[in-house]
């Protein structure tokens, strides 16, 4: 695997938002690795986001909240460093590892940015990043035009949705058009599940088609079948992993659904943030 420091990030002080640029090379934008030091902590990270051209294909996500989608992959934890991952370490093989790496040569020129929102107040931010390569992912059909290669690869998203709730249930119905879901994150602010019972977020239900595909499976079972396969279960964090056991071919396929609907129960009123980890076309969602 290919490293390269990333590009100085501009605008850099506290209570602003920086950005730099991903150098532009004939590979695959696999990882960035974010090093903070100075008056820069996780904590205090208010946005990270990853854009493709002016979409956002990564976040917006708190530094803070990004540590736990990663830690709950299992991955290593520092003070001083935060991971944008948009590989699977654990998966069956180097294809399903890397397949949402962005490939940056068939992007059709757009380039790639990652931005950071500071809210420190007082003290020298210092922000540093290190840019992780992987070969080739997409290769495109040898009829195909420049105009279509674009939308035809499958990149790794993250995408934050605010979920509406009533009383102490909520029915959201996203429409994912076609995305590959690998799993949900549904974030509450109530009371915090313990090892023998469940959070505020006790049950949640995943409906495709009217086919239940995540039935009202318990907090405390849920993260019992996570922690066997070797995941982490995230405070205040109901996760619905379609890929816990390590295979890619068991993700959400949303292309021709109908109807897709995700149903929760909470034992008092909450917020619900739902944060989307798919496989997606660039310009897609």
């Amino acid at each position: 695997m290919q490293k390269q420091q990333l590009a100085t990030f501009n605008a850099l002080a506290n209570g602003a938002r920086a950005s730099a640029q991903v150098p532009s090379y004939k590979q695959s934008l696999a990882k960035i690795v974010l090093q903070f030091s100075g008056s820069i902590t996780k904590a205090l990270i208010d946005e990270i986001v990853l854009k493709v051209g002016s979409r956002t294909v990564f976040g917006p996500v708190s530094g803070a909240q990004l540590d736990k989608l990663m830690k709950y992959r299992g991955q290593y934890d520092h003070a001083n460093f935060l991971s944008i991952d948009l590989t699977e370490r654990t998966l069956q093989n180097a294809y399903e590892r890397e397949v949402g790496a962005i490939d940056i040569p068939h992007l059709g020129g757009d380039a790639i940015f990652v931005e950071v929102l500071n809210s420190a107040v007082s003290g020298t931010p210092a922000l540093a990043g290190t840019v992780q390569y992987t070969g080739i992912q997409f290769h495109p059909a040898k009829d195909a035009t420049a105009a279509t290669v674009k939308d035809q690869q499958l990149i790794a998203k993250l995408l934050r949705y605010s979920i509406p709730t009533s009383g102490t249930r909520f029915t959201w119905q996203p429409n994912f058009k076609g995305a590959k879901i690998k799993r949900i994150h549904f974030v509450y602010t109530g009371t915090d599940w313990t090892g023998s019972a469940d959070g505020n977020l006790y049950q949640v239900e995943a409906r495709l088609n009217g086919v239940a595909v995540h039935d009202r499976v318990s907090c405390l079972a849920n993260r019992f079948a996570q922690q066997e396969h070797k995941r982490v279960p995230q405070a205040k964090t109901y996760t619905i992993d379609f890929i816990e056991d390590d295979l890619l071919g068991k993700s959400l396929n949303t292309a021709g659904a109908k109807s897709l609907e995700f149903i929760g129960d909470m034992t008092a009123a909450d917020t619900i943030t739902a944060y989307v980890e798919c496989l997606d076309l660039p310009g897609n969602l």
